[in-house]
């Protein structure tokens, strides 16, 4: 009888174990909880393409130039209210301005900047200021017909960006911090790594007294958490980079390396990092986190990726082609607007796209 006690306590031992081990490792498990939900939204207005520009101002988000499938260069925009899920056209860059692709988009002080890009056959250096609060009126007469038209916001050239080499420069990246603009790295006849800040209030442009320490690139992305700009990810001479950086604008403004995107041999850590490099990738900010999703390395990305700033950590999220969520692409517009992320347009191949998708992050799947 003791021994048949004896080996029914060591059973329930076991059994605890086990299940206390179960628990422990539940990322390795069918049941592992993996957060985030990509929903249909509201198609994009305009036509479709990729290497599109975006910014949001007051919670109203902003989407123009771009390159469709035949080659066509636009200067249109469209505006993105989530709270009804409705877009509409808005008042074109004007003509003085050429249409373009692969510029960059930021905001700051309740405007919108949109600059640099290629027009097919210069690189640019131009800078253009969009303001949503100034409407644009359009009068037209046609014999004895004088028909007005007003349209949301209005532009007007603003303080070039610097060119070193003498030349304009695609594939830059940009983000802004207390309402002043940063735009840097991309191609100008050359990868760069070089960073400046425009003060709208002044109208002018000035190089980072801190210089970027990353390697060159084009294709990064950027992103802001807590007054903090993160840049990562982009290419040079065919390598992915897996340097990861943060910039502090305080003071003279310091450059802080964060975790490559790389596994070494010495981490004991056994998420993969390398997952996470790739070029012409969207990301967004929800609350204090920042997203990373689809771009390509070898192929087209489908999978996202969550940085938390205060653990310097990445974790993967379902995947933009999880149910509800739409066909992996490179270079398409993304930003986030309150409890949520916006990805939208893009290419894939030969093929240009206006759908547009909505991430939950802090919704579970199984």
């Amino acid at each position: 009888m003791k021994n048949l006690v004896l080996r029914a306590s060591q059973l329930m031992l076991a059994l605890v174990l086990l299940g206390s081990l179960g628990l422990t490792s539940c990322k390795s498990t069918d049941s592992t909880t993996v957060l985030g939900n990509w929903t249909k939204s509201s198609t994009f207005l305009g036509t479709q393409r990729g290497n599109a520009v975006s910014f949001v101002i007051n919670k109203i988000a902003y989407v123009g130039t771009g390159l469709d499938g035949n080659a066509v260069k636009y200067k249109d925009f469209f505006s993105f209210d989530p709270a009804t899920g409705s877009w509409n056209k808005i008042t074109p860059m004007p003509a003085a301005a050429a249409a373009r692709y692969n510029a960059v988009g930021f905001s700051a002080a309740g405007k919108g900047y949109v600059g640099t890009g290629y027009d097919g056959t210069n690189l640019l250096s131009d800078f253009w200021q969009f303001d949503p609060a100034v409407n644009t009126v359009t009068t037209t007469t046609v014999g004895t017909t004088t028909t007005t038209t007003t349209t949301i916001g209005s532009w007007k050239r603003v303080a070039d960006f610097p060119t070193p080499n003498g030349a304009g420069r695609y594939g830059a990246v940009a983000a802004s911090i207390s309402d002043i603009g940063y735009v840097g790295c991309g191609y100008d006849g050359n990868n760069q790594k070089d960073f400046y800040k425009y003060d709208p209030t002044s109208n002018t442009w000035s190089a980072l007294t801190a210089g970027f320490p990353g390697d060159k690139r084009i294709g990064a992305l950027a992103f802001v958490i807590n007054g903090q700009m993160y840049v990562g990810t982009g290419t040079n001479n065919l390598t992915y980079n897996t340097d990861f950086w943060s910039y502090n604008p305080v003071g003279n403004g310091t450059w802080t390396q964060k975790r490559d995107l790389a596994n070494k041999s010495t981490s004991t850590d056994s998420y993969d990092y390398s997952t996470v490099a790739r070029a012409y990738a969207s990301s967004f900010v929800v609350g204090n986190m920042g997203y990373v999703t689809l771009g390509s390395t070898s192929a087209v990305r489908t999978d996202c990726q969550a940085y938390d700033p205060s653990l310097d950590t990445w974790t993967a999220t379902n995947p933009f082609t999880f149910t509800g969520g739409g066909a992996g692409r490179n270079s398409a517009v993304s930003f986030g607007i309150g409890s949520f992320g916006y990805v939208g347009t893009g290419y894939n191949g030969s093929a240009r796209l206006d759908d547009f998708y909505k991430f939950d992050p802090s919704a579970a799947q199984q």
